[in-house]
């Protein structure tokens, strides 16, 4: 069986979390409830939030279980470059699919609204939704943006 290990700060990875394990019927927990409910090289699928190019708890599992692949949610658009950055940054092997969250300001302490918004004042070349995501907070959670982790878990979990 396959469960979804996540990490989650301000609820988008955990929106993204139990949008997957509904689409998939698998069970879902937090870091800290898999170390007391799976064992070691149990099949997992991760989630975790990103904060300066590390995927947060991503380190707490990947030794520990068999990953199937990985999910890093942050607001950045979308880019390939952004992906293999993420992958050499946190030593992943396995397929890594980017989801997009957002900010939610109320879930910020003063010190991290502050750094967010100085990141956002230094963005060039940023979409509108995305300048809004970071003068007021924006939310991208989608289950569209499952679609390709979706497939590949389908088609990929018997075979891991």
């Amino acid at each position: 069986m396959i469960t979804i290990i996540y990490e989650s700060k301000a609820g988008h990875t955990l929106k993204y979390v139990e949008m997957l394990s509904k689409k998939l019927n698998i069970p879902f927990y937090s870091s800290k409830e898999a170390s007391k409910k799976l064992k070691s090289n149990d099949k997992i699928i991760y989630l975790g939030w990103i904060c300066a190019g590390k995927i947060k708890g991503i380190n707490k599992i990947q030794n520990k279980y068999t990953v199937i692949c990985y999910g890093a949610v942050g607001a950045y658009p979308y880019s390939d470059k952004y992906i293999n950055e993420l992958k050499m940054a946190n030593s992943i092997d396995k397929p890594l699919f980017y989801l997009r969250g957002g900010i939610d300001y109320s879930k910020l302490g003063r010190f991290s609204k502050l750094l967010v918004q100085m990141v956002g004042k230094t963005m060039k070349d940023i979409d509108e939704k995305t300048q809004i995501m970071f003068k007021q907070g924006y939310n991208f959670v989608a289950e569209e943006n499952l679609e390709k982790m979706i497939q590949y878990i389908q088609k990929n979990s018997n075979n891991i």
